[in-house]
């Protein structure tokens, strides 16, 4: 492998315009190419000579890229992931992995049996949440006794979304487009090792059928419990508890936390959508990822507190607030926004020959408590868990 690895997008809505900033920002990597049904959203990059696709199994195909990065559709995942790996390309995944374990299980068999590397796009790569876990790890607070988790924010109704991402069987609302990010801080934190689930999920949109809510008890292989909640209908926003401080990292005033956010009433049409100006201008030029002007500080996805035998950690503004017998300290975290180290992660894979931190079968162990929160909130009870891995060490 070279010393520059050939990154390839498939997929220009919302979640590849996030990553697309920080390919040429990453030393060692570049973007090579991108793929999307739709000619409008190609031709900027045609315009600057970058070599567009119409089809994710043409740019798989070409002799020109290393890694593909899997930003379709939910229900497309599986299929692209397999065609990526057939073809001897490297990979990584939005989430959620895929829709069933099933899916997953065909992935994994297919990044194994070409020997491809495969990384999981997830929020363990956040600072906050890699310095929390190493706090964790030093065992400098003892055990893990708890782990608590909140995200309210208007996700559901301060967004644009088409029907079928709304979809529940089609990888669409809350649980499966969310609950990844959530619960992979929650896994990373605890060990990795989640036994069992106990959740209920909630439908109380008047304008959208789908999950907007859900409330989840995990206690994981050594006993210990995690609460998990998440509200997407867009009254109280936790920012309000994180400086004004949100996913991204850009920085809010508080008191603007609720003043002109846009509300959707209701699913758009495509045509409707992409001619909205998030979707219609360049589709590399960083305002998703807190490239923008501003300050910016660490990302906050809610807020996590953990609890310890001998004290609590939380995020604080710039960094962890530490909570002993002797007080309140402060460990700093660097401020960056968007997915630059999954970037950095995966062109570690790729040119040490080593696994990713966050794999395919990590990818589907968190694919499979987002299985089990649905299974338990239909069928009110607790769901035991099988497929399970732990969270095998940090990275520099």
């Amino acid at each position: 492998m070279a010393d520059t690895i050939r990154v390839a997008m498939a997929g220009l809505g919302i979640a590849g315009r996030i990553v697309l900033p920080w390919f040429n920002r990453t030393p060692g990597v570049e973007l090579a190419a991108v793929a999307d049904t739709r000619p409008p959203a190609l031709e900027p990059f045609r315009a600057r000579g970058l070599r567009t696709f119409d089809s994710v199994d043409a740019m798989c195909r070409s002799a020109d890229v290393d890694v593909i990065w899997i930003a379709t559709p939910n229900e497309r995942h599986m299929e692209h992931v397999i065609m990526a790996a057939d073809n001897g390309k490297h990979v990584v995944c939005e989430k959620p992995m895929a829709l069933n374990l099933p899916q997953a299980q065909a992935m994994i068999e297919a990044v194994e049996r070409n020997n491809v590397k495969y990384v999981q796009r997830s929020k363990v790569f956040d600072p906050p949440v890699r310095k929390m876990r190493e706090v964790v790890a030093s065992g400098q607070l003892g055990r893990v006794i708890q782990i608590n988790s909140w995200n309210y924010r208007g996700w559901l109704v301060n967004n644009t979304f088409l029907s079928t991402e709304l979809d529940t069987e089609r990888g669409g609302g809350l649980t499966y487009r969310q609950g990844p990010h959530q619960l992979d801080i929650v896994r990373s934190i605890g060990g990795g090792l989640v036994n069992s689930v106990r959740a209920t999920t909630g439908r109380w949109s008047q304008d959208f059928d789908t999950e907007g809510n859900y409330a989840v008890f995990l206690e994981f292989e050594d006993g210990t419990p995690a609460l998990v909640s998440n509200n997407a209908y867009g009254y109280f926003d936790t920012g309000e508890l994180t400086w004004g401080i949100g996913e991204g990292g850009p920085q809010v005033p508080v008191e603007l936390l609720y003043e002109g956010k846009y509300r959707q009433m209701r699913p758009l049409d495509p045509k409707e959508k992409y001619a909205l100006p998030r979707y219609a201008g360049p589709a590399d030029q960083g305002t998703q990822a807190g490239l923008g002007e501003g300050r910016h500080h660490q990302p906050f996805y809610g807020l996590t507190i953990v609890s310890c035998e001998r004290g609590d950690v939380r995020q604080s503004e710039n960094g962890l607030y530490i909570y002993t017998d002797d007080g309140r300290s402060e460990i700093p975290c660097e401020p960056v926004a968007g997915p630059r180290n999954e970037v950095a992660e995966l062109f570690a894979a790729v040119t040490e020959n080593r696994p990713s931190v966050v794999d395919a079968h990590w990818g589907m162990a968190t694919l499979e408590v987002i299985l089990a929160i649905r299974q338990s909130s239909a069928e009110r009870r607790d769901v035991t868990l099988e497929h399970q891995v732990p969270f095998v060490g940090l990275w520099t």
